[in-house]
């Protein structure tokens, strides 16, 4: 799942890195045609009133096309850092995988927050809904169409209380 994530990542930051190339390659277009405008206004080629609107319009799509690089500069600068802490993420996964029991050192490691909702009557069984949020990649949302068994976990936490898991999709 990760791997599928990080290879929509990559697709994505490449074609932003294209639309910024682009974006880069019209504002040097820009600063060509108006060094042009400029010989030509002072050729006399081109009169001052067309050179002040033409000049107006040229450096009012500069300061657009400076905002948008910026931005796209930042979202790229974004994606790649989020590469590396899904990467560092694995790894802490990958110390874990053959554990047999959950520790707070593991917990403390792995999990960012967890979200707990009130619990709610529902078919007259209580539910409560948790949204976990790992360490360096958030939530991890399992897609629906991966056929997964649904695993059948009851655990025992107090005296009448039991909790059963469920994926996001089934729970509501």
């Amino acid at each position: 799942m990760i791997g599928h994530s990080q290879q929509a990542a990559e697709t994505d930051r490449k074609l932003k890195e294209k639309e910024l190339k682009a974006l880069l390659a019209r504002d040097e277009e820009l600063d060509g045609l108006f060094e042009r405008i400029y010989e030509d206004n002072v050729s006399g080629k081109l009169s001052d009133d067309r050179f002040a609107k033409m000049s107006r319009r040229y450096e009012d799509e500069q300061k657009k096309l400076a905002e948008k690089i910026k931005k796209l500069r930042s979202k790229i600068e974004k994606q790649s850092s989020q590469a590396l802490t899904t990467d560092m993420f694995i790894s802490l996964v990958r110390k874990y995988t053959r554990a047999r029991k959950l520790t707070p050192r593991m917990l403390n490691e792995l999990v960012e927050k967890i979200e707990v909702y009130h619990a709610e009557k529902i078919d007259e069984v209580w539910e409560q809904r948790l949204r976990i949020h790992y360490n360096c990649v958030g939530e991890i949302t399992i897609p629906k169409m991966l056929p997964l068994p649904i695993p059948d976990v009851t655990v025992n936490t107090r005296k009448g209380v039991f909790v059963n898991y469920a994926p996001a999709e089934i729970a509501g």
